[in-house]
């Protein structure tokens, strides 16, 4: 304590040095640790880039500068197939469906967060043209088309609707000239198909329902049960479902019917792995668009009032697969069973099916489909088409390659297996391309 005692004291300049000096060294640790922990709270992290189709030319409405509240969209579908029959031969046909859809609304141009009443209403008026040779399949010796597009041709009226569309609340409603599907009985799952009877209405063949391009007077209401869940119920009256066919002059090749149609179809969207299906695929640093339909589940009936009654039921199942190749996965299946026999000519219909993305190392945005759909006859109702009592079978398996949001190339092959219910006949062959533009 003495020694100490007697050391010199530094000075007051001496110690200001050494406290300056401390503080010069500790600064770059000091700041850099407080610098860091407050530019890792002021500066969140950047999102992934996100990988999706992107458009190749601007949209008809910015073309035309139309209005906001006013919207025009045209689509082009383009299918080119050819096929071979064992003893009838090759052939092949051309397609093609062009779609011009106008919408008009004031709540097109504003956010739904602010809408009032009147934004919810919207008239829609569709027309579609079909070119080509639609009997590709008669020449091939099957029952059903080969394309989506085979109808009869000609320009065909195919909507002219007064819609209230939601916004967070329970009721949608619409009523006009339409048809039964999207809303019924049609899944998103089915548009990645081509052959008619795995593209739509799970191959539902009534006389004089309003199938896609075919319409009727109708009104339907759609109502929200919770967050995942709805019920739709529709009205359908079938006594000018040729006479507006025929609009343009286009011969609706089928016979003229009369009543009406009744549907209710019950979809749950809440599944397994729904929740995480609403986010993109993650892919290393990247986020990829999902290109597949979400899961859902589909049940509905219709029944027939009129000369020729008819009751039945359909339903589809979609859902999640993970496996270990490929970014997305769905399965599918399928069906619709009629009661009314002697009016339905094939009562019978069974599909399964299966979605995978990003299959390809490369091409994460495509998409490989496989489908497979049997289909049992009335013989009493298909005398002289149908050749024997079997099923027939299609089997197919496409590629849908985008190459942007307004061009998609989708390759197709096909196998139907006893066309046209034929056990002794061997399988028809078929190979062609479907072209899809929108502007």
């Amino acid at each position: 304590m003495a020694l100490i005692g007697r050391l010199p004291s530094p000075s007051r300049r001496h110690r200001s040095r050494l406290l300056a000096g401390l503080l010069a060294a500790l600064a770059p640790t000091l700041f850099a640790t407080g610098t860091g922990t407050h530019a890792a709270a002021a500066e969140p992290e950047e999102p992934a880039p996100t990988l999706a189709p992107a458009p190749l030319w601007p949209s008809l409405a910015t073309v035309l500068a139309l209005p906001p509240w006013l919207n025009l969209d045209l689509a082009l579908s383009a299918e080119p197939m050819a096929g071979n029959a064992p003893g009838l031969g090759s052939s092949g046909a051309w397609m093609q469906q062009l779609t011009l859809t106008a919408e008009a609304s004031r709540g097109l141009g504003r956010d739904r967060a602010q809408w009032q009443e009147f934004d919810h209403w919207k008239t829609s008026l569709q027309l579609t043209a079909f070119s080509g040779n639609p009997t590709l399949n008669q020449t091939l010796g099957t029952a059903f088309p080969l394309q989506t597009a085979a109808h009869p041709v000609g320009l065909w009226l195919t909507e002219a609707t007064v819609q209230r569309v939601t916004a967070g609340d329970p009721v949608f409603f619409k009523a006009g000239l339409m048809a039964l599907n999207p809303s019924f009985v049609e899944s998103d799952v089915f548009n990645s198909y081509i052959h008619s009877a795995l593209n739509n209405t799970l191959n539902l063949e009534i006389n004089g329902f309003p199938i896609n391009p075919f319409i009727a007077p109708a009104a339907m209401l759609h109502v929200h049960l919770g967050s995942s869940s709805e019920l739709r119920v529709g009205q359908f009256w079938l006594d000018n479902v040729n006479n507006l066919a025929s609009l343009f002059g286009v011969n609706p090749q089928q016979s003229p019917t009369s009543g009406s149609l009744q549907l209710v179809q019950w979809n749950l969207r809440d599944l397994p792995g729904s929740a995480a299906l609403q986010q993109p695929i993650r892919r290393g640093a990247q986020q990829v668009t999902r290109q597949l339909p979400p899961p859902l589940l589909q049940l509905g009936g219709f029944n027939t009032s009129g000369p020729d009654p008819n009751l039945g039921i359909y339903g589809t199942l979609t859902m999640a697969l993970p496996l270990p190749v490929g970014l997305d996965h769905r399965v599918w299946v399928g069906f619709n069973n009629g009661f009314t026999i002697q009016n339905d000519p094939d009562p019978t219909f069974v599909a399964a099916g299966w979605l995978a993305q990003g299959l390809v190392p490369g091409r994460p945005l495509d998409v490989l489909a496989v489908g497979y759909g049997s289909t049992w006859f009335n013989n009493n109702l298909n005398t002289g088409l149908i050749q024997g009592p079997n099923p027939e079978t299609v089997v197919e398996i496409n590629y849908a390659i985008p190459l942007s949001s307004q061009l998609t190339i989708q390759p197709v092959l096909q196998w139907i297996i006893q066309p046209s219910g034929s056990s002794s006949r061997q399988s028809v062959v078929a190979a062609g391309i479907q072209v899809n533009l929108s502007f």
